[in-house]
């Protein structure tokens, strides 16, 4: 599926956690021998067919991931790691341009596909967010409307949780047939699991 030429469609890839339970920024863990997570991630939303990338980094992995800038791929720093995801979500929509629907991707789970966005998007609602589930349980990335991008661009509080924020709009729970959105690895046994064939390499 390409996107349609009439939808603006961006990505917002939340990577400036400081990953201690994983003692190593999850950004730049190996996927492969030659393509970290935040690579996998960035291709899988540009074979999408995605307008931007939006990439929100911390002090530590910026100078690495300032790399992959481009002019449809956009590096943020979040100076105030203290707020976490909510302030790292707004820093990355303030720097976006405009756009009907944005995915929001934490960057621990490179597992993300073309394939996956595609059957997402194709759900894609004006007046609610879609979460894509898998069994019944919600998984990533979810999938942010126009209105809602721009409610949260402008929200006063700089320090709101994300998901009492998103908790106050419509959501849409898109049973998809890949247990692939459920992943989340932020430790080093959750790593291990799902890389053991490359750690022994």
């Amino acid at each position: 599926m390409k996107v349609e030429e009439n939808k603006k469609v961006n990505a917002l890839i939340l990577a400036a956690g400081n990953s201690k339970r994983m003692n190593a920024a999850k950004p730049l863990l190996k996927f492969n021998q030659t393509t970290t997570f935040i690579e996998k991630i960035i291709s899988s939303y540009l074979q999408f067919g995605c307008n931007q990338v939006v990439i929100v980094v911390n002090s530590e992995n910026e100078e690495t991931i300032r790399k992959f800038q481009t002019n449809n791929i956009t590096i943020v720093a979040n100076e105030n790691l203290e707020l976490e995801r909510f302030y790292s979500a707004k820093l990355g929509f303030q720097k976006m341009q405009d756009c009907d629907f944005c995915f929001l991707q934490d960057a621990d789970n490179p597992f993300i596909s073309k394939d996956i966005l595609t059957y997402v998007y194709s759900e894609n609602l004006v007046d609610q967010y879609i979460i894509p589930s898998y069994k019944g349980k919600g998984g990533h990335p979810i999938l942010l409307p126009k209105s809602i991008i721009h409610d949260l661009q402008k929200y006063p509080k700089q320090n709101a949780n994300l998901k009492e924020f998103l908790s106050e709009y419509k959501s849409y729970k898109l049973e998809i047939p890949n247990k692939d959105i459920l992943i989340n690895i932020n430790t080093p046994e959750d790593y291990n699991f799902y890389f053991n064939s490359l750690l022994e390499k």
